[in-house]
């Protein structure tokens, strides 16, 4: 039983391979002349369009792995079927499930693979390769920020600012609260603008609120700062992370800051379970390709190949209605993401209990 085991492992492995192959060129070439003719508006020499792609080789590698995978155990499956070899397999009284065990042990390994992957990896390449391209594109980054709340650090110092103009260096609408080191009030600068002269912000049209021994006291300047207003105004800047370009630990630290600061951080969220809840995915395709294979007795690789995509395109229309749902907040992120992946492994482990022996 063993052998017959290790040849269908051997027999899946080089399909795989092969398709992954095939997948991953055509993820390239979408990528390619769906950019091409940006690369020629700006006259993008070859030689940076070949980095772009091979940059963008892992990232393809992991979307391509789900997909592969499933058409390789299909079109085993399919084969031992054509070759009658199948029918001698269960009319032997081995159970098929017995069988691709392997196959699915596969799926599981692939799924830790890909985490493991997408953090030593793609993560790296996928920023260089964006980077790269709004380099040679000519494309800037809106770093102009509104409604801005942060903690400076100091510790005792608090901001909250209408809004930040990166170019300028200059901030509209400034309140800064300063604390005592148990937390008590100290002082309130209200200011109509601030900029940043390289090493402190000096507050325009400013009122300063402070407790003195007559009570709660009001000065009024023109021009007025403070030692402790040296805050960095990249501190201020908007947060265009992308989770995408992230380690799971960078976008555990992110999500945080989000948190801390109090804006709103559900799409980042979702991204992070999402990416996590991502390495179920070739296990539940496994699952579905191997329960499949054995449910047809004509045009039996072009059949279960055809329903085997068919339930993963639904499979991952769900999911992205989920994060849709988790996005908006109808769902929690957790649910959003994990939904999908508790809703399929289920069926999968359905269809493998009633696999035909």
């Amino acid at each position: 039983m063993k052998l017959l085991r290790r040849m269908l492992l051997l027999d899946c492995i080089p399909v795989f391979f092969t398709a992954l192959f095939f997948f991953v060129l055509m993820l390239q070439m979408v990528d390619l002349f769906g950019n091409l003719w940006r690369y020629l508006n700006q006259d993008v020499p070859v030689a940076v369009i070949l980095q772009l792609q091979l940059l963008y080789i892992p990232k393809c590698i992991s979307y391509a792995v789900p997909i592969s995978l499933l058409f390789s155990i299909s079109y085993t499956l399919g084969q031992l079927y054509g070759n009658n070899e199948l029918i001698a397999l269960l009319g032997s009284g081995v159970s098929l499930r017995y069988a691709v065990s392997p196959l699915l042990v596969l799926g599981a390994f692939l799924g830790l693979g890909l985490l493991g992957f997408e953090d030593a990896v793609v993560i790296e390449s996928y920023s260089k390769k964006n980077a790269l391209m709004q380099q040679v594109l000519g494309q800037r980054e809106n770093l102009n920020n509104s409604n801005v709340t942060i903690r400076g650090d100091a510790g005792g110092v608090i901001y909250s600012a209408e809004y930040y103009n990166n170019a300028d260096r200059t901030i509209s609408n400034l309140v800064v609260l300063m604390l005592t080191d148990d937390g008590r009030f100290k002082k309130r600068i209200d200011a109509a603008w601030a900029e940043y002269n390289g090493s402190i912000w000096i507050m325009r049209d400013a009122r300063v609120y402070s407790f003195s021994d007559s009570g709660l006291a009001e000065d009024r300047y023109a021009e007025y700062t403070d030692p402790l207003l040296t805050d960095d105004p990249a501190n201020f800047q908007r947060k265009q992370k992308d989770i995408e370009e992230m380690t799971l630990s960078e976008a555990q630290v992110y999500i945080e800051e989000l948190r801390r600061s109090g804006q709103e951080s559900r799409a980042e969220r979702t991204d992070y379970y999402k990416r996590i809840a991502f390495a179920f995915t070739p296990i539940i395709v496994a699952m579905l390709s191997s329960a499949i294979g054995s449910r047809f007795k004509k045009n039996v690789l072009l059949m279960s190949l055809l329903l085997s995509l068919s339930l993963s395109v639904v499979f991952y229309v769900f999911q992205m209605l989920t994060s849709l749902f988790a996005v908006i907040g109808y769902l929690s992120p957790v649910a959003g993401s994990f939904i999908p992946v508790i809703i399929f492994l289920t069926i999968g482990t359905a269809m493998l209990k009633f696999i035909r022996t």
